[in-house]
């Protein structure tokens, strides 16, 4: 390996890493936070679905706006947004500074994770793209793990407003370090003029079925993030035991990454997306069936393997199917759907909660992650891949 791709690959996961752990530590958080705040389930299923709302819309041109101006700039503005966002949340003690800071948590997120794919894609050769969105997807597993742990025993300890702020200062960490990367265009002026319609990418076989797969895990993921808290909170555990609980998600997901590169080269992706689809339905429907710690925890895990899979493979099978001068926007339309499944999932979802409780949540969700295995062309996934 030589020295520039070591510290290229030492920035994109200390970077990532670092944006993960004050981000995704955050967001187990914000329902426990609505929720002694006063939020009802169905407020905290929108509160949750804020999160996604404008980056729905602004996912396709944000794309669009990285391949023209390059990532270094909307970095920068990303993780300012995430001060920001946490910030509020450690001043306004109402609902109100909820709801606002997760509409710039949603948009730090989206310009954050657009401007690391579209960076990690930027590659010529297929197993140098595929090296850095490994490591790009260790970093958010890392992250992801570090940070509910962290925020969790932090809340525990000096309480939400404290915890949040701390959290702001991990964002402050990572702007020296965001202007180490390059501000390399992958598009000119004349080709954006030139350019079709985003949703015209779709007419791509491989796209469209990496677009259903993305959704699919993502809901598995995000919904057991923004719900299982409370399901655990109805079963008497503390912030901190949920803070483990979630880590251990986040964790198995780090660790089934790290073979990410073994499993494309051995593994046929079809029928890995596949079975990870389905185990996350089965464990989210086992779930609501115990309330002790130990299950809890191994159901977790084995969410994590499953999830933490699915997610890396749908985001190097978009960058493949895409050209070169358009990933980034191709990105963007795949979050574009993603951010319509973590709007649509929490807001429904969390008006089910009235009728039929947390535990209605998690087997209606289980569902619907089981009807998402199956493709209308096949049994999901992708027939033949490009090299």
């Amino acid at each position: 390996m030589t020295k520039g791709k070591t510290i290229t690959k030492h920035i994109v996961f200390i970077c990532t890493a670092l944006f993960m752990v004050s981000i995704a530590g955050s967001r187990p958080l914000i329902p426990l936070y609505a929720d002694e705040l006063g939020a009802s389930h169905a407020e905290i299923g929108v509160i949750v679905a804020l999160f996604s709302f404008f980056p729905l819309f602004l996912s396709i041109q944000t794309g669009k706006m990285i391949d023209l101006i390059g990532v270094k700039g909307p970095l920068i503005v990303s993780i300012l947004f995430g001060i920001l966002s946490m910030v509020i949340l450690s001043i306004f003690h109402n609902l109100i500074g909820v709801y606002i800071s997760q509409i710039f948590a949603g948009l730090a997120q989206l310009v954050f994770v657009l401007s690391m794919q579209a960076y990690s894609g930027q590659f010529l050769k297929s197993k140098l793209r595929e090296y850095y969105i490994t490591v790009f997807s260790i970093a958010v597993a890392a992250g992801s793990f570090a940070g509910p742990l962290f925020s969790g025993f932090l809340t525990d300890s000096i309480g939400y407003s404290s915890a949040f702020l701390t959290l702001s200062f991990v964002l402050v960490g990572m702007l020296p370090i965001s202007f180490f990367f390059s501000v390399e265009k992958t598009m000119s002026i004349q080709d954006k003029k030139d350019e079709g319609n985003s949703f015209q990418l779709l007419r791509i076989p491989d796209l469209r079925k990496a677009v259903l797969a993305s959704s699919v895990g993502l809901l598995a993921k995000d919904m057991y993030i923004a719900f299982f808290p409370l399901l655990a909170a109805e079963s008497g555990l503390s912030a901190s035991a949920i803070g483990v609980i979630i880590a251990l998600n986040a964790g198995a997901g780090m660790f089934i990454r790290s073979f990410l590169p073994w499993v494309s080269k051995h593994l046929k992706r079809n029928v890995v997306i596949t079975i990870s689809i389905l185990v996350s339905g089965a464990v989210y429907m086992l779930n609501p069936l115990t309330d002790h710690v130990v299950w809890l925890s191994i159901l977790s895990i084995i969410l994590g393997f499953c999830t933490g899979i699915c997610q890396p493979l749908s985001i190097f099978a978009t960058i493949i199917a895409l050209p070169k001068e358009r990933v980034a926007e191709g990105l963007g339309l795949r979050l574009t759907f993603n951010k319509l499944t973590q709007i649509i999932g929490p807001l429904s979802l969390g008006s089910l909660s009235s009728v039929f409780g947390m535990s209605g949540i998690f087997y209606a969700c289980g569902v619907i992650i089981l009807m998402g295995s199956f493709h209308p062309d096949k049994f999901l996934f992708y027939k033949k891949e490009k090299s």
